[in-house]
């Protein structure tokens, strides 16, 4: 093994009751690089770093590390061996400062027993330093947002001094900005020579961040390239096994000239005001914007869930005002939120449960929910948007990323909506799925369904929308045919740069 390699697995294998994780996988990870890992879900990439972080004992391969082969029985062994994993679901502790987070559980002491307060801020400092992030030590977690907290988790794992650190989809729960101030992070650590595994479903960021990427498909390992020979659509290639048009052409659609949803002058939520605009039957009407430009709590007011305290809206003609969800669901309007783990599904309940919630009183008498209503309707919509799985019978938390997010899209589709307001609809899942919710979307609005797209994507903006509503600091910035716009535009305009007509029809 040379010597610029810190870890090679050879022929790496791992199975569960009835699945085949992963068969015979290699790959190297080089001293001071960013090795990116992809693949669609199912592909193996989380029981591989499972393995590496000792939660997992491979059933048959050879991990080398450092020239010495291991076997990493705990994850505390992993620790000791020098690798650091950063799991997707974070472990922050939110009501402990900064400081007490990087070092929970290793506070430095006085006389043996006591807490050397000095100590543990200055060792917080000092490597907050190194990594130039700017909030204080001292700061409750919970009142940081959630790319800063990803950081404290990072900082805690750096602390331990690692040589090679894993992160596990970092930028899943993250916005554009704050997933900015990530990639600068991790640019740090390649710069203090710490080898970074990073695994992740965004193909841009490991074209941006990774020395090399390493593809795999169905628990096997499928190729490695470097930086400058790979490409998107080579990737995605190499991660479905076929040709795959990530950004669709789906043609110019002639507007129809029903207007569904019509929004004059509101406000609300203390985060924008004087919005208008019309969404057209069969329309997709794409909402962009920077962080904090105020897409997602306009969607929450046109879906009841905060009051407008200004301007009017109508539905098919008549007054719409909702005052709460359910009003709103009764008046034809569904809203897809953006996180589906916490604000979106029942993961711990059935596919048919979930499917039923937001109309839980059509299936509800005296009491008692009509299973075979629910089972009914769950079937028809595992088909429709394409869900894997089992039956309505499996519980929503085993399915994969990209089928609990069909899940979600199901859920808000089955009260018929004539207005679906999705928001950030393809965030943290794989490819395939993506193409398949795109296509869904696409053939709603084809049927006649109005749609409004909230997505900090701009190709998926560009691809899937008629217009392009472009929001900045809770203002309309302007409204423009998707055909003439470009990601350039988009921006120029998000950002203040250039000024936009609003076109409400």
């Amino acid at each position: 093994m040379s010597n610029d390699t810190l870890l090679k697995l050879e022929h790496v294998s791992k199975r569960f009751p009835g699945v085949q994780a992963l068969h015979h996988v290699s790959l190297d990870v080089r001293r001071g690089e960013v090795h990116a890992v992809i693949g669609e879900n199912g592909a193996g990439k989380s029981t591989l770093m499972r393995i590496l972080a000792g939660a997992e004992i491979p059933d048959e391969g050879h991990i080398i590390f450092e020239g010495q082969e291991v076997r990493f029985r705990s994850p505390l062994d992993a620790q000791r061996a020098g690798v650091g994993i950063v799991y997707q679901e974070l472990s922050v502790f939110p009501n402990l400062s900064v400081a007490e987070n990087i070092f929970s559980n290793r506070q430095p002491a006085r006389f043996g027993s006591f807490l050397d307060l000095n100590k543990l801020r200055e060792e917080a400092v000092r490597l907050m330093q190194i990594f130039a992030l700017d909030f204080s030590p001292d700061v409750y977690v919970r009142d940081l947002d959630m790319a800063d907290r990803q950081m404290v988790e990072i900082l805690r794992a750096v602390s331990l001094q690692p040589k090679l650190l894993v992160l596990d989809e970092p930028t899943s729960s993250l916005t554009l900005a704050e997933a900015e101030r990530l990639f600068g992070l991790v640019e740090r650590l390649r710069e203090e020579g710490i080898s970074v595994l990073y695994v992740s479903h965004q193909l841009r960021e490991v074209l941006r961040l990774g020395d090399r990427i390493s593809v795999l498909r169905d628990g096997t390992y499928v190729g490695t390239l470097t930086r400058e020979e790979a490409s998107e659509q080579q990737l995605v290639h190499m991660m479905v096994g076929r040709a795959v048009d990530l950004y669709k052409d789906y043609g110019v659609h002639a507007q129809q000239p029903e207007v569904v949803l019509s929004v004059r002058g509101l406000a609300g939520a203390g985060a924008f005001e004087d919005i208008t605009f019309d969404l057209h039957k069969g329309e997709i009407l794409g909402f962009s914007g920077l962080v904090g430009s105020g897409r997602t709590d306009l969607a929450k007011t046109i879906f009841g869930m905060y009051p407008a305290e200004q301007g009017y809206m109508t539905l098919d003609g008549a007054p719409y005002a909702p005052k709460t969800p359910r009003q709103a669901i009764a008046a034809g309007c569904a809203y897809m939120p953006e996180d589906r783990k916490t604000v979106g599904l029942f993961l711990k309940m059935l596919i048919k449960d979930n499917i039923i919630a937001p109309q839980l009183y059509r299936f509800s008498h005296h009491g008692l929910v009509s299973d075979r209503g629910a089972r009914a309707l769950a079937e028809e919509y595992i088909t429709k948007v394409g869900i894997v799985a089992r039956g309505p019978q499996q519980v929503a938390m085993t399915l994969s990323g990209g089928n609990q997010q069909k899940l979600l899209l199901a859920m808000w589709l089955a009260p018929s909506p004539k207005v679906l307001i999705v928001d950030e609809p393809t965030r943290g899942i794989d490819v395939g799925a993506k193409v398949d919710i795109h296509d869904v979307l696409r053939h709603l609005a084809d049927q006649g369904m109005s749609i409004m797209l909230i997505s900090s994507e701009l190709p998926e903006i560009l691809t899937m929308s008629d217009r392009i509503a472009v929001m900045r600091e809770g203002h309309l910035a302007g409204i423009v045919p998707a055909q003439s716009a470009t990601e350039e535009s988009i921006m120029a305009l998000a950002s203040g740069a250039a000024q936009g007509e609003v076109s409400h029809v």
